[in-house]
C-alpha cells in the first residue's frame, strides 16, 4: 500500500478517533515516561476489566498502519532515535482499552560492546507487529501483563 493510500485511510471519519486516541496517549506517554518506573506506568496504561475483545483481519491491518504512523510521528516529527518504546506504550495502551489481551515486552541483546533494547508487542503468544521475530536476537527481560 503506498504511503497516499495509508495518508487516505488513516483520515477517514472512522479512523478519525482512533487516530486522535493514539495521538493522546503518545502526548500522555511522553510526559509520564520519565516520572514513573516501567511498571507504574504499565499500570496506568492498562485497563481492568476482560480482555476478550478480537481483532479480525481489518483490525491487523489497522494495527499495522497506526504501527507505521507511530513510527513516522517518533522517528521523523519527535525525532525519537528508539521509538520501539513509545510505540509499543501507545498501542498497548490502546488495544488494553479495546479489551485486547495484549501484553507488551522488553528484551535486550549485546550488541558488539553495548547493550540494545528492544519493546514489542505480544498478542496470541507471538510477536505482534514486527516484522522479524525479536525473541530471536533479543533476551526477553519483562512481559507485561
Amino acid at each position: 500500500m503506498n504511503r497516499l493510500r495509508k495518508v487516505f485511510l488513516l483520515l477517514q471519519p472512522r479512523n478519525g478517533i482512533a487516530v486522535i486516541e493514539l495521538l493522546i496517549l503518545l502526548v500522555l506517554i511522553s510526559f509520564k515516561i520519565n516520572r514513573h518506573s516501567l511498571p507504574s506506568l504499565l499500570r496506568i496504561l492498562d485497563r481492568e476489566g476482560e480482555k476478550n475483545g478480537h481483532l479480525g483481519t481489518e483490525d491487523r491491518g489497522m494495527a499495522q498502519l497506526y504501527w507505521e504512523m507511530l513510527s513516522f510521528l517518533l522517528a521523523q516529527c519527535m525525532r525519537v532515535k528508539r521509538p520501539c518504546l513509545f510505540r509499543s506504550l501507545v498501542l498497548f495502551s490502546y488495544y488494553r482499552r479495546k479489551g485486547i489481551d495484549i501484553h507488551v515486552a522488553y528484551g535486550i541483546r549485546k550488541d558488539q560492546e553495548h547493550l540494545d533494547g528492544h519493546s514489542w508487542l505480544v498478542f496470541e503468544e507471538s510477536p505482534f507487529l514486527e516484522k522479524t521475530d525479536p525473541i530471536e536476537s533479543f533476551a526477553v527481560l519483562y512481559v507485561y501483563p
